[in-house]
């Protein structure tokens, strides 16, 4: 039976995700609702991706019983709140990065879902490219050498984004970090 997937925002990043996931199997994956602020955002995001139910409420979405997983796609502020009512609500989800703002609201998201028993990933789905495994088995295997030095530069100059922005520029900077873990592990 395919996974039943309800997705909290009709915003891009949410686009993206659908269209993403419509290249898999139906058999494997469906998305079968749509929650937003806006009942006419769900309705249009619904009719452009097919999907039979759209919802203006963030609680319609977690108490429907036809969704086995949720895509959390809204703004990061919003985050915390719809994750905590969706996982009260028996919903396992999928948080799009960041998972929170802070590590208090991060620690309460995970004591939940081991609370309730649920499933709850941050989507950083570049963690799962074959291409950082072989690299860090090359890195094991000391094929490449000893690790000197790390340099990271994600090319947006901070001076030149207006505030509101840098948290989005602060945001990608920390997948530059994510990268760096992925490879080398936790530093000691």
């Amino acid at each position: 039976m395919a996974t039943r997937w309800g997705i909290a925002s009709a915003g891009k990043i949410s686009h993206d995700f659908v269209t993403a996931l419509s290249v898999l199997p139906q058999a494997e994956h469906v998305v079968v609702a749509v929650a937003a602020r806006q009942l006419s955002r769900a309705k249009d995001f619904a009719t452009l991706h097919n999907i039979k139910a759209a919802y203006g409420s963030y609680e319609e979405l977690a108490k429907d019983p036809n969704v086995d997983v949720v895509y959390v796609g809204s703004i990061h502020p919003q985050h915390m709140q719809i994750t905590s009512l969706m996982l009260n609500s028996g919903k396992p989800c999928l948080v799009e990065k960041p998972l929170t703002l802070n590590l208090k609201e991060t620690k309460q998201l995970i004591n939940l879902a081991r609370n309730k028993k649920l499933f709850l990933m941050e989507a950083i789905w570049s963690r799962f490219f074959p291409v950082y495994q072989l690299l860090r088995d090359e890195l094991k295997a000391g094929t490449l050498g000893d690790v000197l030095q790390v340099i990271a530069n994600f090319g947006i100059p901070i001076e030149n984004v207006d505030r509101i922005k840098q948290v989005f520029v602060y945001m990608n900077y920390s997948m530059i970090f994510n990268k760096y873990f992925k490879l080398y592990g936790n530093v000691s």
